[in-house]
């Protein structure tokens, strides 16, 4: 009888020593969401009669606001991929032309993408001049 009881004890014992904690499950869920990366796509296509306009794009980055110049040709397309960013990173995007009296028109889009998910259109336009901005919230 005493080497049941001490067998029902030892069951008893490790039973108890294996079982989970349910704290852990929240801590783990507040992980992953600080380990959450976004990336950011930027795509533009610029359409002139002419050759000679100088076509402004100003965006920004984990590192900042940046700017570049498209120059030399009826289309041009532009494209780049920028991250990670924060869950709060406020992606803005600004086409202009040198002069605006050129036939000018661009399209415009900005992408985000969480982790390994696909890029998704979160702001989009075409216009002669363009300004996007899209603040990540998801």
């Amino acid at each position: 009888m005493k080497k049941f009881l001490l067998v029902i004890m030892a069951l008893s014992f490790l039973l108890c020593a294996c079982s989970s904690d349910d704290n852990d499950a929240p801590q783990k869920e507040e992980e992953k969401e600080e380990d959450v990366r976004y990336y950011v796509k930027y795509e533009v296509t610029a359409k002139t009669q002419h050759i000679n306009p100088i076509k402004t794009i100003k965006f920004t980055t984990e590192e900042g606001s940046k700017t570049i110049e498209l120059t030399g040709s009826l289309t041009s397309e532009w494209e780049a991929t920028y991250g990670p960013v924060s869950k709060d990173f406020v992606a803005q995007l600004e086409c202009s032309v040198n002069n605006y009296n050129y036939s000018q028109t661009f399209h415009a889009r900005i992408y985000i993408c969480r982790d390994k998910e696909p890029f998704v259109i979160k702001a989009e336009d075409e216009d002669k001049t363009i300004s996007l901005k899209y603040a990540i919230d998801f």
